[in-house]
């Protein structure tokens, strides 16, 4: 059953991936530790880093969560972070997501339940907050919101039960669906590893993401649904689709987050993108990431966006 909390006052609006930020809930690495054994990770680019020694380091989290913080507020971008609590919570995104003006709570994976004592002190700001029954699976990642429109990321094959890397499910669409009833919910199936990064999108952010006013970057391969990537390219047209490969997409190439439509941060080292943002005049913000992809999640899974400036068009 659907919960609607009522508490104090803070105003939240999100109808756009692109339109100007206001507010946004980061995430934190300071109480970030290494996992007892593999069976502690959920995603195949944490598992791979883990067994070849390669986990991140805490301190260099830190260095580059700073910067991305650093960044956000010379932009102009009002910062929260996740409350401190016993655990890794790099990822915010994860957690949740907000809609128009309500701020919807995660039905994340048991393991990770954990992670959402980091929102108790923004969520006693917030009017609207919808709570999914646990059932109904979903995580930020996989929702993105274009003005109308709601793209949902899902995994609907029969062994979703065994599919670690599955995070959104079916019914927490139909529900979001029957609550957003001004809006047209697109689901958008996405094919899953659990042992091999080329060839999962952990969530539709990995693959899909809006920039700018009308175009996206897009990983074809990614999508299991063939009708449903059609859609997608027709919404937004072929000519303002940057195509990604399925390793760039390991690699996080569509994990960028965008501050307005004309201001974008990416990872400095994914020069080909880079290049394309310059061409269709973006400015681009560059910071090394690389050790928070370590973890299978670049600039949007970090950022909880909680009010842009609301998109009319």
């Amino acid at each position: 059953m659907i919960q609607v909390f009522q508490s104090l006052n803070m105003n939240i609006q999100i109808n756009s991936e692109t339109s100007s930020l206001k507010e946004v809930l980061i995430g934190n690495s300071y109480n970030f530790k290494s996992p007892l054994n593999f069976r502690d990770l959920y995603d195949p680019t944490s598992l791979i880093n883990y067994l070849k020694g390669r986990y991140p380091i805490k301190f260099r989290l830190q260095n580059q969560l700073s910067k991305l913080k650093k960044t956000l507020i010379k932009n102009g971008v009002i910062v929260h972070e996740l409350d401190i609590v016993n655990t890794n919570q790099i990822f915010s995104r994860d957690l949740g997501f907000v809609i128009d003006d309500k701020f919807f709570l995660s039905s994340i994976i048991p393991d990770r339940e954990h992670e959402l004592k980091g929102l108790k002190s923004i969520l006693k700001n917030i009017n609207n907050i919808v709570r999914l029954p646990k059932s109904a699976h979903i995580e930020g990642g996989d929702v993105v919101v274009d003005k109308n429109h709601v793209f949902i990321g899902y995994y609907g094959k029969n062994d979703y039960k065994n599919q670690i890397t599955a995070r959104t499910n079916k019914k927490a669409i139909r529900i979001i669906r029957d609550k957003l009833k001004n809006k047209e919910i697109f689901p958008i199936e996405l094919i899953k590893s659990s042992t091999k990064p080329t060839i999962n999108a952990l969530h539709l952010d990995c693959c899909f993401q809006p920039v700018s006013k009308n175009k996206a970057v897009i990983c074809k391969e990614a999508f299991a649904n063939k009708i449903e990537l059609n859609f997608l390219i027709s919404y937004f047209g072929e000519q303002n689709i940057f195509e990604v490969t399925l390793k760039e997409m390991s690699r996080l190439y569509c994990n960028f987050f965008s501050i307005n439509e004309n201001t974008v941060i990416t990872d400095k080292r994914f020069t080909r993108l880079i290049r394309w943002f310059d061409e269709i005049g973006m400015k681009v913000e560059k910071i090394d990431f690389s050790e928070i992809s370590k973890l299978g999640g670049l600039f949007r899974c970090c950022t909880l966006p909680l009010k842009r400036e609301k998109n009319k068009k």
